[in-house]
């Protein structure tokens, strides 16, 4: 899905945007940094999920778009008994990305197939 919005491209030309269920800001123990954490269900088995931040060609926007997207995995099973067993698999997943570098002004944007969720980020908050 590759495309401008708001003078900004898509990171995702060989994926597919899905939907999330939640989204959040955390610290890790022992460190400095924020980062954005992601929690959603994959399309179907053999794909695998990333957090993918776009790119802004005219400055640092208001609030930084993330798009959750979906990509290939490209894993065939060797079996019959594989993929009976694939196909029970959960396909829930949990990403998370640093936010240094890629936050607006004011927070980043969660995008997902269905709906966006905007997070305001606030030194106060963390």
């Amino acid at each position: 899905m590759s495309g401008t919005l708001g003078g900004s491209l898509s990171t995702v030309p060989q994926g597919q945007i899905i939907d999330f269920e939640k989204a959040e800001l955390r610290r890790m123990p022992f460190q400095d940094s924020l980062y954005l954490w992601v929690k959603g269900r994959l399309p179907a088995q053999g794909f695998d999920a990333r957090l993918a931040p776009r790119i802004y060609n005219d400055g640092r926007p208001d609030y930084w778009a993330i798009e959750v997207a979906a990509f290939s995995s490209l894993v065939a099973a060797n079996d019959a008994g594989d993929a009976d067993s694939l196909a029970h698999e959960n396909l829930s997943f949990e990403r998370s990305v640093p936010l240094t570098g890629i936050t607006g002004t004011r927070g980043v944007t969660v995008i997902g197939a269905n709906h966006m969720q905007r997070i305001e980020i606030d030194g106060e908050a963390f």
